[in-house]
């Protein structure tokens, strides 16, 4: 590979709330999470300044946490120091002389959404970077999705890490590192970034939320002189790998309901809402994320310890039946691909595998 990615040009853009969320969007093998965990070490060592790991689920930071360093140090770097984990949490020390033990120093933390209640009880020291790799799920991937309420969660577990307080002196940063491989991440949506950006630096929100869509220098050589270059000639799939364009998992499924649609219920699923809209002309379904005023027919989908609430199910059988027809038949729109995406967990619950 003929460059890696500029982490240095990247933090330029973040200086006090600018760039507090910083999404950077980038083909494989270009360095983003070597890079960042290099970036976040030089740190460390300059300036004392910790960073936290956060992964999906216990599973993911299990697999995670024990090599993390170890790249690093096979590839030639800080080869003074060395380091350690331990009970989710890094360490580093320079080498000691011969016969003497490390001094260690906390370096970092490594914490998992699903267990971010516990992680309340944990003591962390203001970690200044946090880093969120593989924000973006591959809609390929049916073995792992988002968590409900994943943005909210993790909002959550921010808050009680860094327990900042209006005034501190103390600002932190959020690195989400991904592949264009779908654009219904809740991330995207929650941060306001509803289409796909140019390639370069974007940003939203005024100026909290940072997007560095990668543009890559070498797709073409990428196909032409590799093994899965070649394999994949003439498949989108290499688009989304060697060219980073985000996949169109949408099959026309997106799009804004039509002025013949009417409504005809709604769910409450969790914190979200679903209104359900018919357009009998034209033979379609949509869904949207908003109710009309003083709409009727809306009903609560609650689901706790897997306990299928069956009374509602009852009540909204015929509806619910044709609504699964409906998808069978792929007459089902949506309002965007975030919406889509959500929806799903409502189609799971209504027995649609």
């Amino acid at each position: 590979m003929s460059k890696y990615y500029d982490w240095q040009k990247t933090m330029s853009y973040q200086t006090g709330t600018n760039g507090e969320h910083c999404l950077v969007i980038g083909g494989k093998d270009i360095g983003k999470t070597f890079g960042l965990r290099l970036k976040c070490i030089d740190r460390f060592i300059k300036a004392k300044e910790r960073f936290c790991e956060i992964c999906r689920t216990n599973i993911e930071r299990d697999e995670v946490a024990p090599g993390y360093f170890d790249k690093i140090q096979s590839e030639g770097f800080y080869t003074d120091y060395v380091f350690d984990v331990r009970k989710n949490c890094g360490y580093i020390a320079p080498i000691p002389p011969e016969g003497e033990k490390p001094e260690w120093e906390l370096i970092c933390y490594f914490v998992a959404l699903t267990n971010f209640q516990r992680e309340k009880k944990r003591t962390f020291v203001k970690p200044k970077r946090f880093i969120f790799d593989e924000a973006v799920i591959d809609t390929k991937d049916r073995h792992h999705r988002y968590l409900p309420d994943e943005f909210l969660i993790l909002a959550n577990l921010l808050d009680s890490i860094s327990r900042q307080q209006p005034g501190d002196d103390y600002n932190y940063y959020v690195y989400y590192l991904a592949n264009a491989v779908d654009f219904s991440c809740p991330y995207l949506y929650n941060l306001g970034v509803r289409k796909v950006p140019q390639f370069g630096y974007t940003w939203f929100r005024d100026k909290t939320v940072l997007v560095h869509y990668v543009e890559p220098w070498d797709a073409d050589d990428r196909k032409a002189l590799t093994l899965v270059g070649r394999m994949l000639a003439g498949h989108d799939e290499s688009k989304v790998i060697f060219d980073n364009e985000f996949s169109d998992t949408s099959g026309g499924e997106i799009m804004p309901k039509t002025s013949n649609a009417k409504y005809r219920w709604g769910f409450r699923w969790g914190k979200m809402t679903f209104a359900i809209w018919v357009d009998r002309k034209r033979a379609l379904w949509f869904v949207t994320s908003k109710l009309p005023r003083g709409a009727r027919c809306v009903y609560t989908l609650a689901k706790r310890d897997s306990n299928v609430n069956m009374p509602v199910l009852t009540r909204t059988e015929p509806l619910t039946k044709l609504l699964v027809e409906i998808y069978k038949v792929g007459g089902l729109r949506y309002e965007s691909a975030h919406i889509r995406e959500a929806f799903f967990e409502v189609l799971s619950f209504v027995g649609i595998k």
